[in-house]
């Protein structure tokens, strides 16, 4: 990693830091619902002292300015590819088409640079509701998240969401590609994907990486189990495998079982596409990568219906405006919520959203609709009754900063505590005659919301958990639309969860839970002391306790999402009238316009969407070379760096 030494960027920091952390997460406690459904007593308040040790060693690891602010940025350049954002396919794009030295790329993102703090694990949380997090809500709905708004939390910083997220690497399942070739969508069937998947996969685990048909070594995006995992861990494996579920690699042959989950990280440090694919290669010549700019409009020729640019205003000076153009194409990677708004801003979706707010239609496209996310909830919870390795004193909480900083990055920091563990399951409601799951089970470690100074924890320090039901299939379908013609205003948000007709989503769940219910019955969990947490839902109490009637309320009131939003700009031939792009990835009735980001997946997959994006940017990415190096679309060429 990168570290500039300068003393006033130091001090700058660490000021920041100490007024974020005390006044920001101080009140954390009062907003994030990830534990209401877990209640117990305090067992330890991290003082004032302890933060303060933290933020130094935080410190004592510079984080890189912002090396091309927008001073950089020359008015009505021209550019080959202009890419509009530097999330997880946003870099990729940039590092993939620029290995074409005589290709000139713009890359531009509307956060900054990855700052150190958010490349340690155990500070996964620590990211959310920050510079770094575009802080979206949803528009309140009666049947989730309480009748409130649902916060769904998005990346803004170089690396986009794979700079917040848990960084589960998590490809999906054979049958969900299958599927989108069965949409028409040929070319994307699994055994078409999956050399993408390898391609940019530098899988650290031998015992994984030793199955070349699914797995391969030495592309740039480092894959590995968290170096720590705690007694806890393997109370959790050993419980599913007590309920028969076999231990299994969820990125090979099989999906359903249990698996101690490799993640988006090498050594201890996460590994965002920012630092996978874009840290690598930011000194290639025909690069420009841009931060603090956003991206108000698309520049379309009305008559032709091209795109030839973009129009831009600075994050922190609005009034100034730009352009930039491009002799190629324009390809949008905003994300499943960004990417539809800026379409729409630019005359490309439905018209009966665009000409009430006199935006002139260029293509009457279902922009917006087909949204998906994967539900879930966090209504049961599991405690741990004893001292065990995961609860902290602040002489211990000192120990492991040291150890992080200074070995090659070795302790509890390395890890989410309880987040590496995953199981892949059936329903009632699945088809068990296939290898073809329909819930996933993620952990959630948690803290007692009564304890303020423990809502300070990194994710490695907790005293309770949930093991989180996901509906990786959902039959409910969302909607983002304007209201507004301001490009930094927030979109508005319908996930309409729970609104499918015949109820199957909260169906699931419910089954699901009765499924995690059934841990508490295992030997592994009696003898580590890990109990079933019975204290009922505030709002459910009139019902009994583990009944499905119970399950329904608790799902509707504590509603969680694990952000793996998608399918905005749905992919789809050109006999699918709801296809937004088709299966090049080209905007239909606009050339020179691509879409490369998670909102083009039609279904979404099952698991974690991450994987999946960078997939589909690899993909994406070799489908634009074909079409301006007048090549065939060939098999995906070998993952290391190229040049030429």
């Amino acid at each position: 990693m990168d570290h500039l030494h300068d003393y006033y960027y130091y001090y700058y920091y660490y000021y920041y830091y100490y007024y974020y952390y005390y006044y920001y997460y101080y009140d954390l406690q009062t907003t994030n619902n990830m534990e209401a459904g877990t209640q117990f007593t305090c067992t330890n308040n991290n003082t004032m002292a302890t933060l303060l040790t933290v933020l130094t060693g935080l410190m004592n690891q510079q984080t890189p300015a912002d090396l091309n602010s927008p001073r950089t940025l020359q008015q009505d350049a021209s550019y080959d590819f202009i890419i509009v954002g530097a999330g997880a396919a946003g870099c990729v794009l940039a590092n993939r088409l620029s290995e074409r030295s005589d290709w000139r790329i713009l890359l531009l993102e509307a956060g900054g640079e990855e700052p150190f703090h958010a490349d340690v694990p155990a500070y996964v949380a620590y990211t959310w509701g920050t510079r770094m997090d575009w802080g979206y809500t949803t528009v309140p709905q009666p049947q989730a998240c309480g009748g409130q708004p649902c916060t769904w939390t998005r990346g803004k910083v170089l690396g986009g969401s794979t700079v917040v997220h848990a960084m589960i690497y998590n490809r999906g399942n054979r049958y969900d590609f299958d599927h989108w070739k069965e949409l028409g969508n040929h070319g994307w069937d699994f055994d078409s994907v999956l050399p993408y998947f390898k391609k940019s996969e530098n899988n650290l685990d031998p015992d994984i990486a030793s199955n070349t048909y699914y797995h391969s070594t030495g592309g740039y995006q480092s894959v590995g189990r968290f170096p720590y995992q705690d007694k806890n861990i393997d109370a959790i494996h050993t419980a599913f495998n007590e309920l028969g579920y076999q231990t299994t690699d969820i990125n090979a042959r099989r999906v359903q079982g249990v698996m101690l989950m490799q993640t988006t990280q090498n050594n201890g440090e996460r590994q965002s596409t920012n630092l996978a694919f874009l840290r690598p290669i930011r000194d290639r010549p025909n690069l420009q990568v841009v931060t603090n700019v956003r991206v108000t409009k698309i520049l379309i020729n009305p008559q032709t219906k091209a795109a030839y640019g973009v129009q831009y205003a600075l994050e922190k000076q609005r009034n100034v405006v730009g352009r930039a153009f491009a002799n190629k194409e324009v390809i949008v990677s905003g994300g499943t919520i960004n990417t539809p708004q800026l379409l729409m801003l630019s005359g490309i979706g439905p018209e009966e959203i665009l000409q009430p707010l006199g935006i002139r239609v260029i293509s009457n496209l279902k922009v917006g609709y087909n949204l998906q996310d994967h539900v879930s909830t966090t209504s049961l919870g599991y405690l741990l009754s004893s001292k065990t390795e995961t609860e902290v004193t602040d002489d211990e909480l000192r120990r492991d900063m040291d150890l992080y900083n200074e070995t090659r990055r070795q302790g509890p920091l390395t890890t989410t505590g309880a987040g590496q563990m995953t199981a892949f399951t059936n329903s009632r409601y699945g088809n068990r005659n296939i290898d073809y799951p329909d819930i996933q089970f993620l952990f959630r470690p948690t803290t007692s919301t009564a304890c303020p100074g423990n809502q300070l924890k990194p994710a490695c320090y907790y005293s309770a958990f949930t093991p989180t039901p996901v509906v990786i299939r959902p039959r409910s379908r969302g909607l983002i639309t304007l209201n507004t013609t301001d490009p930094f205003s927030p979109p508005l948000i319908y996930p309409n969860y729970f609104t499918d007709k015949d109820q199957h989503d909260i169906n699931v769940l419910v089954d699901a839970l009765k499924e995690a219910m059934r841990l508490a019955n295992t030997r592994a969990f009696r003898d580590n002391g890990i109990t079933l947490n019975t204290a009922p839902i505030q709002g459910c109490e009139s019902f009994q306790f583990g009944t499905d009637s119970y399950w329904e309320c608790a799902v509707q009131i504590i509603t969680n999402t694990y952000f793996h939003f998608c399918g905005t700009c749905k992919m789809g031939p050109n006999n699918d009238r709801t296809a937004v792009v088709d299966p090049t990835l080209k905007v239909r009735g606009v050339s020179k316009l691509r879409v490369v980001d998670a909102s083009i997946m039609p279904t979404i997959t099952s698991g974690t969407i991450v994987a999946p994006v960078i997939m589909i940017a690899e993909k994406g990415a070799d489908l634009i070379k074909s079409d301006w190096s007048g090549l065939p679309n060939q098999r995906p060429s070998s993952n290391g760096p190229q040049w030429g």
